[in-house]
């Protein structure tokens, strides 16, 4: 009976999980192609569950996983893997470009179907488990934009980046006005668009780069906190690599935004404070930081975390590197030419909101429920609901905030407060939160995991403590 519970009870922390993919993969996949109803349905499900998905690790009712000292099933892990060969065929029988006669694709999922699944049952450990994975995450992004060349009328943001690595390799400072052909400025903070100097320089297709940065984020996260084989978690740990790296977000953004270097920048945060490098850590956060906006909203969580786990005297070090790092970066910039700078980083996006609702076919395509804002002429509100809910959380955790599983999860709810009232939103900005969604999943579980081991003998204390 104790088994039995256990597994609904596990089953329960990745459920929330799955949902919130899942209302993910419909947005891209149907990206703008429905109704404001069904996206306001699609809104309400993914804020649940991945309110859900959070907030189940914070709270300290929730009973760890026990039961990792047990073996799996064959007929359990054969289920697990055949669920996971099933998705992986249908996300790449939903990739544009595919013959119209039914026979065809019929056949090339088939033909997909038996490959992975032989590959799988022959090398069936994690390691190679995640190889294929990303193998066919990269012949998916190879399928869909190796034929199609970087043009700035279907997407601007790596065009404009190109053009500023140019202007920057040229002596000239990039943060100016670009003709797109329309006029735009640069809206990418340094970190952002340097990551792309050496594909400039050697002449590589800028895609390349991003879909290489995708995936080394989501695996960087997996192959950190991964089961072990005998864990039951590593069956559905498995399938959540899967849908975050096979979702319809992931496949068709990641290769045309060069946010994938946040994402990268995230993930390796979270690779380095598992490891306590903390040194390391801090340097990363700077990277974060002076990379994206929204990842200032991080950094109070992690200074919280920093004085909980290290002391004083080393947090104050890596808070000091942590913003040593954006602000080194941006003051060359900012001293030639504050004005261009700050234009293109905020100036940008503040009439750009305002113009962008007004057309009622944009609230159709995102999941935020700033639309609904702008639509009943109450749009100020937005700035003191997410000042209030960021304050909130912040107060939560002051007095919660103590392992690294929770700093992921309040960073996650911090993101989700602010992008669902952001004005500024593409679907492709919910990518973080796939990532740390994956990565909360595997860290309760392996919390789980070493509670369980706690039972076993006089290690377990120790490894429990730990």
């Amino acid at each position: 009976m104790g088994g039995k519970l256990s597994v609904v009870r596990f089953s329960s922390r990745f459920a929330p999980v799955i949902a919130s993919i899942a209302a993910l993969h419909i947005t891209g996949l149907y990206y703008g192609r429905l109704n404001g109803y069904l996206m306001f349905c699609l809104t309400v499900l993914f804020v649940a569950s991945t309110s859900l998905a959070f907030l189940l690790g914070l709270s300290r009712r929730a009973q760890p996983f026990v039961g990792a000292n047990r073996p799996v099933r064959p007929a359990k892990d054969l289920f697990w893997r055949a669920a996971t060969c099933v998705l992986v065929a249908l996300a790449i029988g939903t990739l544009p470009g595919w013959p119209a006669f039914l026979g065809h694709r019929a056949l090339a999922l088939g033909l997909l179907g038996l490959i992975v699944a032989a590959c799988w049952v022959t090398f069936g450990r994690p390691i190679s488990f995640a190889s294929i994975l990303a193998l066919a995450f990269l012949l998916c992004q190879a399928w869909i934009w190796l034929p199609t060349a970087l043009d700035p009328r279907h997407t601007d943001m790596l065009p404009l980046i190109k053009l500023a690595c140019r202007r920057f390799l040229a002596g000239a400072n990039p943060y100016t006005n670009y003709l797109m052909p329309w006029n735009l400025p640069l809206t990418y903070l340094p970190a952002t668009w340097l990551a792309f100097l050496p594909a400039e320089v050697y002449h590589i297709d800028p895609r390349f780069l991003t879909t290489l940065l995708t995936c080394s984020a989501v695996l960087t996260i997996y192959m950190t906190f991964r089961p072990s084989h005998l864990d039951p978690a590593a069956g559905p740990a498995k399938l959540l690599l899967a849908l975050v790296l096979l979702s319809s977000i992931t496949l068709r953004f990641s290769a045309i935004t060069p946010g994938a270097v946040f994402w990268f920048a995230l993930s390796l945060f979270i690779f380095f404070l598992a490891g306590k490098m903390h040194i390391a850590a801090a340097l990363t956060m700077g990277v974060c930081l002076a990379a994206r906006q929204q990842a200032v909203l991080l950094l109070p969580f992690y200074a919280i975390f920093l004085f909980r786990s290290v002391g004083s005297k080393t947090a104050l070090r890596c808070l000091v590197l942590a913003i040593a790092v954006p602000v080194s970066l941006c003051l060359p910039f900012v001293i030639d030419s504050p004005h261009q700078f700050l234009d293109g980083i905020y100036g940008r996006f503040a009439p750009f909101a305002v113009e962008k609702w007004l057309n009622e076919r944009v609230w159709e395509r995102s999941l935020s429920f700033a639309p609904f804002f702008f639509q009943h002429r109450v749009e100020f509100l937005l700035k003191p609901i997410i000042a209030g809910t960021q304050l909130l959380l912040l107060a939560l955790a002051i007095g919660r905030l103590r392992r690294l599983a929770d700093l992921v999860d309040f960073m996650g709810l911090s993101l989700l407060s602010f992008l669902l009232f952001s004005p500024v939103i593409w679907p492709y900005m919910f990518t973080p939160l796939l990532v740390l969604l994956l990565g909360s999943s595997l860290l309760r579980s392996r919390d789980g995991a070493l509670a369980g081991s706690s039972e076993t003998g006089p290690l377990g204390a120790r490894a429990r403590h730990q």
